[in-house]
Protein backbone atom coordinates (compact mmCIF):
# COMPACT_ATOMS: atom_id res chain seq x y z
CA UNK A 1 0.00 0.00 0.00
CA UNK A 2 1.24 3.78 -0.54
CA UNK A 3 0.94 6.46 1.81
CA UNK A 4 0.75 10.40 -0.19
CA UNK A 5 4.45 10.86 0.68
CA UNK A 6 5.67 7.42 -1.36
CA UNK A 7 3.09 8.46 -4.17
CA UNK A 8 4.86 10.09 -7.39
CA UNK A 9 3.96 13.63 -7.16
CA UNK A 10 1.90 13.39 -10.45
CA UNK A 11 -0.52 11.14 -8.57
CA UNK A 12 -0.72 12.50 -5.38
CA UNK A 13 -3.72 15.06 -5.99
CA UNK A 14 -5.80 11.57 -6.39
CA UNK A 15 -4.58 10.25 -3.48
CA UNK A 16 -5.90 13.65 -1.39
CA UNK A 17 -9.43 13.54 -3.00
CA UNK A 18 -10.22 10.38 -4.42
CA UNK A 19 -11.86 9.35 -1.54
CA UNK A 20 -11.37 6.44 1.54
CA UNK A 21 -13.11 3.42 -0.40
CA UNK A 22 -9.98 4.12 -3.03
CA UNK A 23 -7.04 1.17 -2.80
CA UNK A 24 -3.28 2.57 -3.72
CA UNK A 25 -0.78 -0.26 -4.89
CA UNK A 26 2.52 0.16 -6.69
CA UNK A 27 2.36 -1.73 -10.14
CA UNK A 28 4.86 -2.35 -12.63
CA UNK A 29 6.01 0.69 -14.45
CA UNK A 30 5.23 -0.82 -17.69
CA UNK A 31 3.89 2.13 -20.01
CA UNK A 32 6.64 4.47 -18.26
CA UNK A 33 4.11 6.15 -16.07
CA UNK A 34 3.87 6.67 -12.45
CA UNK A 35 4.42 3.32 -10.73
CA UNK A 36 0.55 3.73 -9.29
CA UNK A 37 -2.57 2.00 -9.53
CA UNK A 38 -6.08 3.27 -7.98
CA UNK A 39 -8.61 1.34 -7.79
CA UNK A 40 -12.24 2.11 -6.84
CA UNK A 41 -15.13 -0.30 -5.88
CA UNK A 42 -18.70 -0.41 -8.28
CA UNK A 43 -20.97 -2.63 -6.20
CA UNK A 44 -23.66 -2.08 -8.37
CA UNK A 45 -22.40 -3.15 -11.48
CA UNK A 46 -20.90 -6.94 -12.07
CA UNK A 47 -20.01 -8.32 -15.25
CA UNK A 48 -19.85 -12.20 -16.01
CA UNK A 49 -16.88 -12.21 -17.71
CA UNK A 50 -14.10 -14.40 -15.51
CA UNK A 51 -11.62 -12.17 -17.00
CA UNK A 52 -11.13 -9.08 -16.04
CA UNK A 53 -11.64 -5.92 -18.80
CA UNK A 54 -9.25 -3.65 -20.10
CA UNK A 55 -10.22 0.19 -21.37
CA UNK A 56 -7.53 2.43 -23.05
CA UNK A 57 -8.98 5.72 -23.43
CA UNK A 58 -7.20 8.07 -26.24
CA UNK A 59 -7.13 11.90 -26.34
CA UNK A 60 -7.55 13.13 -29.66
CA UNK A 61 -4.87 14.98 -31.35
CA UNK A 62 -3.72 18.59 -31.47
CA UNK A 63 -6.21 21.11 -33.35
CA UNK A 64 -6.55 24.00 -34.85
CA UNK A 65 -9.02 25.22 -32.10
CA UNK A 66 -6.14 23.60 -29.51
CA UNK A 67 -3.51 26.23 -31.37
CA UNK A 68 -6.15 28.90 -30.94
CA UNK A 69 -7.10 28.45 -27.58
CA UNK A 70 -11.00 28.14 -28.24
CA UNK A 71 -13.46 26.56 -26.16
CA UNK A 72 -14.38 23.49 -28.44
CA UNK A 73 -16.48 21.54 -26.92
CA UNK A 74 -19.80 20.43 -29.19
CA UNK A 75 -17.84 22.98 -31.58
CA UNK A 76 -15.96 21.27 -34.55
CA UNK A 77 -12.43 21.92 -35.23
CA UNK A 78 -10.05 20.05 -37.45
CA UNK A 79 -6.53 18.11 -36.64
CA UNK A 80 -3.62 19.96 -37.18
CA UNK A 81 -0.85 17.91 -38.96
CA UNK A 82 0.66 17.54 -35.93
CA UNK A 83 -2.21 16.44 -34.62
CA UNK A 84 -2.57 13.71 -37.36
CA UNK A 85 0.59 12.57 -36.50
CA UNK A 86 0.18 12.29 -33.09
CA UNK A 87 -2.88 9.86 -33.62
CA UNK A 88 -0.83 7.80 -35.60
CA UNK A 89 2.30 7.90 -33.08
CA UNK A 90 -0.69 6.15 -30.90
CA UNK A 91 -1.72 3.66 -33.35
CA UNK A 92 1.93 2.54 -33.48
CA UNK A 93 1.82 2.15 -29.66
CA UNK A 94 -1.41 0.47 -29.95
CA UNK A 95 -0.84 -2.28 -32.35
CA UNK A 96 0.93 -4.36 -30.19
CA UNK A 97 -2.26 -4.55 -28.30
CA UNK A 98 -4.93 -6.46 -29.24
CA UNK A 99 -7.68 -4.59 -29.55
CA UNK A 100 -11.66 -5.80 -29.30
CA UNK A 101 -12.84 -3.08 -30.02
CA UNK A 102 -12.99 0.87 -30.70
CA UNK A 103 -15.43 3.80 -30.00
CA UNK A 104 -14.77 7.35 -30.69
CA UNK A 105 -16.99 10.32 -30.27
CA UNK A 106 -18.75 11.39 -33.00
CA UNK A 107 -16.78 14.85 -33.15
CA UNK A 108 -14.44 14.38 -36.06
CA UNK A 109 -11.42 15.23 -34.37
CA UNK A 110 -11.94 12.46 -31.96
CA UNK A 111 -13.03 9.95 -35.00
CA UNK A 112 -10.57 10.55 -37.61
CA UNK A 113 -7.90 10.40 -34.27
CA UNK A 114 -9.63 7.37 -34.19
CA UNK A 115 -9.19 6.18 -37.74
CA UNK A 116 -5.58 7.19 -37.92
CA UNK A 117 -4.39 5.61 -34.73
CA UNK A 118 -6.15 1.94 -36.19
CA UNK A 119 -5.14 2.92 -39.43
CA UNK A 120 -1.34 1.61 -37.84
CA UNK A 121 -2.64 -1.84 -36.71
CA UNK A 122 -2.52 -4.88 -39.28
CA UNK A 123 -5.74 -6.39 -38.03
CA UNK A 124 -8.29 -3.65 -36.52
CA UNK A 125 -11.81 -3.68 -35.10
CA UNK A 126 -14.42 -1.64 -36.90
CA UNK A 127 -15.34 1.49 -34.83
CA UNK A 128 -17.99 2.19 -32.89
CA UNK A 129 -19.33 6.12 -32.49
CA UNK A 130 -20.70 6.94 -29.55
CA UNK A 131 -21.81 10.78 -28.73
CA UNK A 132 -21.80 10.45 -25.22
CA UNK A 133 -17.98 10.50 -25.41
CA UNK A 134 -18.23 13.57 -26.78
CA UNK A 135 -16.25 17.02 -25.42
CA UNK A 136 -18.12 19.08 -22.38
CA UNK A 137 -20.94 21.25 -24.14
CA UNK A 138 -19.55 25.27 -23.09
CA UNK A 139 -22.91 26.50 -24.19
CA UNK A 140 -22.23 29.98 -24.31
CA UNK A 141 -18.90 29.88 -24.75
CA UNK A 142 -18.51 27.88 -27.67
CA UNK A 143 -15.90 28.35 -30.20
CA UNK A 144 -14.99 31.70 -28.19
CA UNK A 145 -10.79 32.39 -27.85
CA UNK A 146 -10.14 31.79 -23.94
CA UNK A 147 -8.76 34.90 -23.67
CA UNK A 148 -11.90 37.08 -24.76
CA UNK A 149 -13.99 34.85 -22.24
CA UNK A 150 -11.55 35.95 -19.28
CA UNK A 151 -12.27 39.73 -20.10
CA UNK A 152 -15.89 39.33 -20.48
CA UNK A 153 -16.57 36.32 -17.54
CA UNK A 154 -13.86 36.54 -14.98
CA UNK A 155 -15.54 35.60 -12.19
CA UNK A 156 -17.73 33.43 -13.73
CA UNK A 157 -14.55 31.69 -15.54
CA UNK A 158 -12.63 31.70 -11.98
CA UNK A 159 -15.89 29.43 -10.69
CA UNK A 160 -15.50 27.16 -13.50
CA UNK A 161 -12.03 26.15 -13.02
CA UNK A 162 -13.12 25.53 -9.82
CA UNK A 163 -15.51 23.59 -10.63
CA UNK A 164 -18.39 25.19 -8.78
CA UNK A 165 -20.59 26.99 -11.76
CA UNK A 166 -20.34 25.79 -15.01
CA UNK A 167 -20.49 27.88 -18.19
CA UNK A 168 -23.65 29.90 -19.85
CA UNK A 169 -26.17 27.69 -20.70
CA UNK A 170 -23.39 24.83 -20.82
CA UNK A 171 -23.71 21.50 -19.46
CA UNK A 172 -22.88 20.74 -15.58
CA UNK A 173 -20.45 18.85 -14.12
CA UNK A 174 -22.44 16.18 -12.70
CA UNK A 175 -23.70 15.44 -16.43
CA UNK A 176 -20.57 14.50 -18.10
CA UNK A 177 -19.46 12.77 -15.63
CA UNK A 178 -22.68 10.56 -15.49
CA UNK A 179 -22.83 9.99 -19.35
CA UNK A 180 -19.08 9.45 -19.79
CA UNK A 181 -19.16 7.02 -16.96
CA UNK A 182 -22.13 5.47 -18.85
CA UNK A 183 -20.10 5.04 -22.06
CA UNK A 184 -17.43 3.68 -20.46
CA UNK A 185 -19.38 0.75 -18.59
CA UNK A 186 -21.60 0.36 -21.91
CA UNK A 187 -18.00 -0.53 -23.89
CA UNK A 188 -16.86 -3.11 -20.86
CA UNK A 189 -20.09 -4.39 -21.11
CA UNK A 190 -19.89 -4.94 -24.54
CA UNK A 191 -16.58 -6.54 -24.59
CA UNK A 192 -16.49 -8.39 -21.20
CA UNK A 193 -12.99 -10.13 -20.83
CA UNK A 194 -11.28 -8.14 -23.43
CA UNK A 195 -9.57 -4.76 -24.11
CA UNK A 196 -11.90 -1.84 -25.77
CA UNK A 197 -10.48 1.53 -26.97
CA UNK A 198 -12.19 4.31 -26.18
CA UNK A 199 -11.64 7.92 -28.27
CA UNK A 200 -12.50 10.86 -26.81
CA UNK A 201 -11.65 14.55 -25.55
CA UNK A 202 -9.39 16.41 -22.44
CA UNK A 203 -12.19 17.35 -20.57
CA UNK A 204 -14.42 14.36 -21.35
CA UNK A 205 -11.27 12.31 -19.55
CA UNK A 206 -11.11 14.69 -16.56
CA UNK A 207 -14.53 13.91 -15.49
CA UNK A 208 -14.42 10.18 -16.70
CA UNK A 209 -11.60 9.49 -14.25
CA UNK A 210 -12.89 12.10 -11.94
CA UNK A 211 -16.37 10.01 -11.73
CA UNK A 212 -14.74 6.87 -11.62
CA UNK A 213 -12.61 7.25 -8.78
CA UNK A 214 -15.06 9.15 -7.02
CA UNK A 215 -13.36 12.05 -6.80
CA UNK A 216 -15.64 15.38 -5.57
CA UNK A 217 -16.85 17.80 -7.59
CA UNK A 218 -14.94 20.18 -7.10
CA UNK A 219 -11.91 18.08 -7.87
CA UNK A 220 -13.31 16.88 -11.30
CA UNK A 221 -10.23 19.34 -13.53
CA UNK A 222 -7.53 18.03 -11.02
CA UNK A 223 -6.06 15.72 -13.42
CA UNK A 224 -4.60 16.25 -17.13
CA UNK A 225 -4.51 14.87 -20.05
CA UNK A 226 -2.52 15.33 -23.30
CA UNK A 227 -3.44 15.36 -27.12
CA UNK A 228 -2.86 11.66 -27.76
CA UNK A 229 -1.50 10.63 -24.41
CA UNK A 230 -3.30 7.46 -23.47
CA UNK A 231 -4.58 5.93 -19.96
CA UNK A 232 -5.42 2.79 -19.10
CA UNK A 233 -8.32 1.14 -16.55
CA UNK A 234 -9.04 -2.43 -15.90
CA UNK A 235 -12.52 -3.61 -14.82
CA UNK A 236 -13.03 -6.94 -12.65
CA UNK A 237 -15.95 -8.90 -12.85
CA UNK A 238 -17.03 -7.64 -9.23
CA UNK A 239 -16.91 -3.96 -10.37
CA UNK A 240 -13.87 -2.75 -9.40
CA UNK A 241 -12.41 -0.16 -11.54
CA UNK A 242 -8.62 0.21 -11.96
CA UNK A 243 -6.60 2.84 -12.71
CA UNK A 244 -3.22 1.65 -13.80
CA UNK A 245 -1.66 4.54 -16.54
CA UNK A 246 -2.59 7.97 -16.68
CA UNK A 247 -1.63 10.39 -19.25
CA UNK A 248 1.08 8.11 -21.05
CA UNK A 249 2.97 10.17 -23.71
CA UNK A 250 5.74 7.88 -24.49
CA UNK A 251 4.98 7.15 -27.75
CA UNK A 252 4.83 10.91 -28.75
CA UNK A 253 8.77 11.48 -28.34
Amino acid sequence: MLSAERVPAAGRALVAIAGQDCLFQESSPRWGCPVLSISTQHSALQYTGAMPTRVIVLRHGQTYGTIEQLFCGHSETDLTPLGIEQARAAGRRLAAESLDGAVASDLSRARKTAEYALGEAAAAPTLAIDPRLREMHYGDWEAHPAETLAERYRDHMREFFACRQHAPNGESFPAIRERMAAAFHDAVRAHEGGTVLLVTHGNAIMALVAELLRMPLESTWATHFDNCSLTRFTVAKSGRVTLTASNETAHLG
